[in-house]
């Protein structure tokens, strides 16, 4: 009898030992392989989030730094008064200021302004890198010069320039 009731321990024993095993193994391991997949999916989900975050984060101090390099209203009277600025520091006499009709395109406001004057070829280089070199987005878009036609005897030849710049205004 009593190898009997040691056999029937031994192999109710390895029975709860095989029950065990089998709910371990079935419910509590793969239930929390399951689980730690899908905390790697939600990992990677966020990692991509983050990824997406930086660059619109990237994106935003980019905006945010060319809108401060725009004019702040769609007008020509700021570029107006930074071009006439620039020529004075620079002894260049503006004949006239010319604003040309505004473009709009779709994230920005072109503000052209035509600008005669005459200057030596020294100033007028001064002149070009102070436009381009500005803090402001202002482009040359185009220059013509013409010789002066009559200079007296003895008298530097200044040319006749025409200046064609653009301001921009970035829409909000």
């Amino acid at each position: 009898m009593n190898i009997t009731s040691h056999r029937k321990g031994t192999i109710i024993f390895i029975l709860i030992l095989f029950l065990a095993f089998r709910i371990g193994y079935g419910g509590i391991y793969k239930s929390n392989l399951k689980k730690i997949e899908s905390v790697k999916s939600q990992i990677e989900e966020e990692k991509k989030k983050n990824e997406v975050l930086g660059i619109i984060s990237l994106l935003e101090r980019k905006i945010k730094a060319h809108q401060e390099r725009s004019f702040s209203v769609a007008e020509g009277t700021q570029i107006l008064d930074r071009i006439s600025r620039m020529a004075e520091r620079l002894g260049i006499k503006i004949e006239a200021f010319n604003p040309l009709s505004a473009e709009e395109k779709e994230y920005y406001v072109e503000l052209p302004l035509k600008i005669p004057f005459s200057c030596d070829y020294h100033q007028l280089g001064e002149f070009l890198s102070l436009i381009e070199s500005s803090k402001e987005f202002i482009r040359v878009k185009e220059l013509r010069m013409r010789k002066p036609t009559v200079a007296a005897l003895g008298e530097a030849k200044i040319p006749e320039v025409e200046l064609t710049v653009s301001g921009f205004y970035l829409k909000k």
